[in-house]
């Protein structure tokens, strides 16, 4: 999912989302053996011999069957057994987790900064491990359902969240600047992504495995599994995202390696409920996961270093010496075969062009591959731009046409646009004064006098240069196909683009129509409150008052220490309580407007303070941290200090065994002040939790509160702008966090004399030591 920007924003975000297809591709047994295994004709033979071409796969698939219970003794296992055993899509979706990790395993580029939030490599892929298995053990417990096969759940949960390890590789600083903020801040990871970077990792993973051509079970589990399960779309695969979803919950709920979500709002019960699932069963699974994880991790040798790496390096090595030396023999050919090497060029440029995922990147970078195989080694280079851009993009590739790097830039102010080439094959020569303008961003780069602009006709808006050193090219004939089909490829790629992006945005503002009507819900049922209180209030404050006056009456008539005097004096004093409920539910309904003004934060806990302790005489001792001198506040005092109070009432009745604890601090991420209060008390369990804030709603037994404190106080924050948080566990604590926004106050519409007089006033102070101190003292 992405945010909505503007044009040069969402260029940005393309370009993170076309570096991260550049990534390599799945290793070629892999690939070979998703085209076999997804053929139901396919030989059993070919996908043996397949595992036995790979001997450390080999080995990992055999430690698998022996491991699995297949009522075969451990040294009678082969190969071919074991593909018999364990069937197409278990050794499929095996080999597919191996050569995954592997992928990403082969280099752990973790740094400190990331160490030190928690994120590293092995953390990451336990946590992804044990979503697996959590997942797979909830499928083998509901045999059932046969929608939910166990294999592909594991596998869908390992790589549900690639697109973290895809964002962290290919913009490692502005990734460990998202892990600070996201521990910082206590948010969902993916939230903290789509402001800090555009896209969250669940995009960035979908664009992956598009790239990779996993199954289509596996891009939606990967993209949707973070949104909400009952706003997800009618897909085939949607009850396996919700698996997904459950077995995240699960695992993230254990504390099981680094995810970076730390909502766990979801009730877990009401999911596996929704998802068809047997709540007995799910619980049971759930408490096998932490013994299986032990011997998956050592199964898979997570955190071992691969011992193929430098064999891997050298063939890679080789390779590009070879391609080298073919570029230097393909330009060495004599003009009678020119005509058919453009030919071939153009055969395979369609061939490798055409695959399904391919976005304008990697065009572009095939187009720079077809010009080095037809043109020769040398330098290359690319300058792009789509028809509602107004930055051009420019990218660098390597001598053997490899993409190196990509970024936008603003084109020069008395240049027109690069869609002003489209027609014809030769720039004015007023254009070569482009080539200084983009020097500065080439690394590496040649002698740019050497260097030559080659337009490549696109259509639709879009256009592209291609920039390069070589001094002889194709005859003009043959030179005029290649450019046009490079161009129609480029053009085509920017129009698959957007309509993929398209469908990106609308599933992005299906999560936001989706949390549009939660909030329409909740301000409709808030003005039936409101209705309801004003129409009891009109109607029953006149019977109320009548009933009262007439037991007072009664009462002064009547003897003293009389049964019946009593019982009148009872009716009066519930009458009474009638008419407070009555009062304090319209005032919850309309809350008075805020009176905003500036006030020092202390001095709002001092006055909350004051209200806990006159509801609650017997409260216990509070322990305040303010995090240091804070800044007065534009707000309204009584009201943040009236919600405030609720919340420390709240603490004091869950009964805790230690002092309630207050820490004040910023949220610079969401230029917030938090009050986050903790106590150790009875806590609560997951319906009350999910219904705290329903007005009337009380854990409490019958009679004991009217259960309107913690919606007033929801009520009265809300209406500044800010929310209320609830984390509970039964018999561990609640923790609640108070979230007010920080709001300059308006400028003052200052009077001649008070312009004068400036010099010699003092602001308002922030709070002093010695404030701090008071505030302590109250406090106990």
């Amino acid at each position: 999912m992405t945010t909505s920007a503007d044009p040069n924003s969402i260029r940005r975000i393309e370009l993170i989302l076309q570096q991260v297809e550049a990534l390599p591709t799945l290793p070629a047994v892999a690939m070979r053996l998703l085209q076999l295994t997804s053929n139901e004709e396919a030989d059993a033979r070919q996908v043996i011999d397949l595992v036995r071409a790979d001997q450390a796969m080999t080995a990992k698939i055999l430690a698998m069957c022996n491991a699995a219970s297949t009522g075969v003794r451990s040294d009678a296992v082969t190969v071919d057994r074991a593909v018999v055993l364990l069937g197409f899509e278990a050794i499929r979706n095996a080999v597919l987790s191996i050569k995954v990790f592997e992928t990403f395993a082969e280099e752990d580029s973790t740094s400190k900064a990331e160490e030190a939030v928690g994120f590293t490599r092995p953390s990451f892929w336990r946590h992804c491990l044990a979503v697996g298995i959590a997942a797979e053990l909830i499928a083998v417990a509901h045999p059932e359902l046969k929608e939910l096969k166990p294999s592909t759940a594991f596998v869908c949960g390992l790589l549900h969240d690639i697109g973290k390890l895809a964002l962290e590789h290919v913009l490692p600083k502005s990734y460990v600047k998202v892990l600070e903020l996201t521990e910082q801040s206590h948010a969902n990871i993916s939230e903290v992504e789509r402001k800090v970077l555009g896209i969250d990792h669940h995009t960035a993973g979908k664009r992956l495995a598009e790239r990779w051509q996993l199954p289509h079970v596996l891009q939606d589990s990967i993209w949707l599994h973070g949104a909400p399960y009952e706003s997800l779309p009618d897909l085939r695969h949607k009850q396996m995202v919700g698996l997904i979803q459950l077995a995240d919950l699960i695992v993230r709920r254990q504390h099981i390696g680094y995810s970076g979500n730390h909502m766990l709002r979801q009730n877990m019960l009401s999911q596996a409920t929704a998802l068809g699932l047997d709540v007995a069963r799910v619980e049971r699974a759930s408490e096998q996961v932490l013994e299986e994880l032990e011997r998956r991790a050592n199964l898979l040798g997570l955190g071992d270093t691969p011992s193929r790496q430098l064999f891997l390096e050298s063939i890679m090595q080789a390779n590009s010496v070879l391609g080298r030396l073919n570029t230097q023999l393909e330009s060495r050919r004599n003009q009678a075969e020119g005509q058919q090497k453009v030919l071939q060029a153009i055969s395979d440029f369609h061939q490798s062009s055409t695959t399904p995922g391919q976005n304008t990147q990697n065009v572009l970078a095939h187009v720079v591959g077809s010009a080095s195989n037809v043109f020769g080694t040398g330098f290359y280079a690319m300058l792009y731009q789509s028809s509602n851009d107004a930055s051009w993009q420019i990218s660098q590739y390597a001598q053997d046409g490899r993409p190196l790097r990509a970024q936008l830039i603003d084109p020069p102010p008395s240049l027109p646009k690069l869609s002003a080439f489209n027609e014809g094959d030769q720039l004015p020569v007023d254009w070569m004064s482009i080539l200084p303008w983009v020097s500065d961003y080439l690394m590496e780069s040649q002698d740019m006098r050497k260097v030559r602009l080659l337009p490549l006709p696109c259509g639709w808006g879009t256009a592209a240069v291609l920039l390069h050193d070589r001094q002889v090219l194709p005859p003009s004939a043959q030179l005029t196909a290649l450019v046009h089909t490079w161009g129609a490829a480029i053009a085509g790629a920017a129009q698959h683009e957007g309509a993929r992006r398209m469908g990106e945005q609308l599933a992005e503002s299906n999560r936001i129509m989706n949390e549009t009507q939660q909030a329409l819900m909740h301000t409709q049922a808030m003005a039936q409150v409101g209705e309801m209180a004003a129409g009891a209030a009109h109607e029953m404050n006149n019977p109320l008052a009548v009933i009262s006056g007439r037991a007072q009456l009664l009462a002064s008539g009547l003897p003293e220490n009389s049964q019946h005097r009593d019982d009148a004096a009872l009716i009066f004093e519930q009458s009474q309580r009638l008419s407070d409920l009555i009062t304090a539910l319209h005032l919850f309904a309309e809350p008075p407007e805020p009176n905003m003004a500036t006030t020092v934060v202390v001095d709002i806990l001092e006055e909350a303070i004051k209200l806990t302790k006159r509801r609650e005489p017997g409260a216990p001792a509070v322990k305040i941290n303010t995090g240091g001198n804070l800044p007065p506040m534009w707000t309204d005092r009584e009201q943040v200090a009236t919600a405030v109070s609720e919340l420390l009432v709240n603490a004091v009745q869950a009964e805790p065994g230690m002092p309630i604890e207050v820490k004040l601090q910023i949220d610079v991420l969401r230029n917030q002040l938090v009050f986050q209060i903790t106590d150790d008390g009875c806590g609560m369990d997951d319906h009350n939790l999910s219904h705290a804030f329903d007005p009337f709603f009380s854990a409490k037994s019958a009679g004991r509160r009217t259960g309107l404190g913690l919606a007033k106080a929801k009520r009265l924050i809300e209406q500044l702008g800010g929310d209320i948080e609830l984390e509970s566990e039964v018999d561990r604590g609640t923790t609640a966090r108070l979230r007010i926004p920080l709001i300059d106050p308006p400028a003052p519409v200052k009077s001649p004399v008070e312009s004068t007089d400036e010099s010699s006033s003092e602001g308002t102070a922030p709070a002093t030591t010695g404030d701090r101190r008071a505030l302590d003292a109250q406090a106990r």
